[in-house]
């Protein structure tokens, strides 16, 4: 028997009285097989994917590392300059501002002593500390200080109150290192640093070094100081003020990442020149990012 047009072999399926032909499913069995080579393939893809991701992973790593180590190396040749000024006394100096969060603050008078004992202790501080309070208005202060060989600290935690009720707490740390620089400042920042920043907020640190001139200082002088050590730090002055006995510069270095807002403008960097009559000396000093003010309540 001829029979015209296309052909197909069917095989009776009994699902429901339905007839399906075999042909359809062989080829729908044949799609739901995983074919070895096909997994074969997929495994490699996803290989290849996993090892991208990886290599990638690690040159970003790396090159944050060496980012980090290109940063680090502009900001100890950024502070060497300093040493050329060829002062006396010099001293490097480090302080430390931070509000306690709510859950850190230590509500009881007596217990604040041991709060400054302990952090001292985590400081490397533990012998020859001299306690001391004193009170204001609204405010009670608890003072820590030591005075060692090498470096004098001092810690203070103020306990603000209004009506009787505490109203935030706010520690100030300041440490001078007899003879040290800004590597040695820097080095120290970082301690206080990882001891006090969880338990802050509102929380900021400078590091600064400075030594002094016999005599005054001319104010061409300051300029020529002033100059060598911005050049030095690739600095670009954001403003400045002179006056007789003061002159004072802020200005942005690249060389340095932390950076606070004057105006509109940031700055990481204050350059002050003093005149004391009475000793008839000019220190002259470099900070950064600035000193911080340790007169600021809550």
């Amino acid at each position: 028997m001829f029979v015209s047009g296309p052909v197909f072999l069917f095989q009776k399926v009994e699902n429901q009285h339905m007839t399906v032909p075999a042909g359809i499913v062989s080829q729908n069995l044949e799609r739901m097989k995983i074919k070895p080579e096909n997994g074969g393939i997929a495994m490699k893809t996803w290989s290849k994917r996993i090892g991208l991701i990886l290599f990638f992973s690690l040159w970003a790593a790396a090159g944050l590392q060496i980012w980090a180590k290109k940063q680090e190396g502009k900001e100890k040749e950024a502070t060497a300059v300093f040493a050329k000024l060829s002062l006396e006394d010099q001293n490097g100096i480090v302080q430390y501002y931070g509000k306690l969060k709510t859950e850190k603050q230590v509500q009881m008078l007596e217990r604040r002593e041991e709060y400054l004992r302990n952090l001292a202790r985590r400081l490397g501080i533990s012998s020859h500390i001299v306690i001391s309070r004193t009170y204001g208005e609204d405010s009670q202060t608890t003072i820590l200080q030591k005075e060692g060989a090498n470096a004098d600290t001092e810690l203070r935690l103020v306990t603000w109150r209004e009506k009787g009720e505490i109203t935030g707490q706010s520690l100030y740390g300041s440490v001078t290192i007899y003879g040290g620089n800004f590597e040695e400042a820097f080095a120290l920042r970082q301690q206080l640093k990882n001891v006090l920043d969880a338990e802050m907020e509102k929380k900021r640190s400078s590091v600064a070094v400075e030594g002094i001139y016999a005599g005054a200082v001319a104010i061409p002088k300051r300029e020529q100081i002033a100059q060598v050590l911005l050049q030095g730090m690739d600095a670009k002055v954001a403003s400045s003020n002179q006056a007789e006995n003061l002159y004072t510069v802020y200005a942005y270095s690249p060389y340095f990442p932390e950076s606070v807002r004057q105006g509109k403008k940031r700055i990481n960097l204050s350059l002050t020149m003093y005149y004391d009559s009475r000793k008839q000396q000019t220190k002259v000093r470099a900070a950064v990012p600035v000193s911080v003010v340790a007169g600021e309540s809550t």
